[in-house]
């Protein structure tokens, strides 16, 4: 079910989700490109992000993906950027011609058991009073978007609570939210454009 759903983020950043229902070997066929991942759950959703890339990116050879030190995927000598990310039944893409990070999540319960590891004390306090629905809701929205601005900025040595500030709620099932990376004395504004699925959350971190 390639496409499940695109987005034109603005002139240059594009996204696009997959709804993995297909089994690896499916995406064997297409991709043609060896993931040397035994469990085959975590291997189907490798291989399917890489489909959509290619997808996405006819031009781009897949067999020159390489990882850099903060597991994020280059192709040396194109001029354009992308971030990949799965979850159990998704893979998601984003194209920019600057950095950008993705993140797609399943909204789940287990999200709240981890929260004081990307949580600082402003953005829980903007979730205190909210209903339990309301409020697993945003937490899983931080930890996708922490994730994408991790993507997004390259950088290791990141303290996701003391280092990206997310500054605003989200409203309703789709927009964009202001954020800040504070990092190394530097600050960098960034946008976090979201949407809300039927039973996940993706976020795209671009400037």
């Amino acid at each position: 079910m390639p496409f499940f759903y695109q987005q034109n983020i603005n002139e240059t950043a594009h996204l696009a989700i997959w709804s993995i229902q297909e089994p690896a070997s499916f995406f064997e066929t297409d991709v043609q490109l060896a993931v040397p991942i035994a469990n085959e759950e975590r291997r189907t959703q490798h291989l399917a992000v890489r489909l959509l890339f290619k997808l996405m990116m006819p031009e781009a050879d897949l067999s020159q993906l390489v990882m850099a030190d903060n597991g994020k995927p280059y192709l040396i000598g194109l001029p354009f950027h992308f971030s990949f990310s799965h979850c159990k039944g998704y893979a998601a893409c984003a194209v920019d011609d600057k950095p950008v990070g993705i993140d797609i999540e399943i909204i789940h319960p287990r999200i709240a058991k981890v929260a004081h590891k990307f949580l600082n004390d402003q953005e829980r306090a903007m979730i205190t009073a909210l209903e339990e629905q309301a409020q697993l809701n945003q937490l899983a929205f931080f930890w996708a978007a922490k994730e994408a601005m991790y993507k997004k900025h390259e950088q290791l040595g990141i303290d996701f609570a003391k280092d990206f500030n997310i500054l605003e709620l989200t409203k309703g099932e789709r927009g964009v939210v202001p954020a800040a990376i504070l990092h190394k004395g530097n600050k960098i504004n960034v946008s976090l454009d979201y949407h809300f699925g039927t039973d996940y959350i993706c976020v795209t971190c671009y400037s």
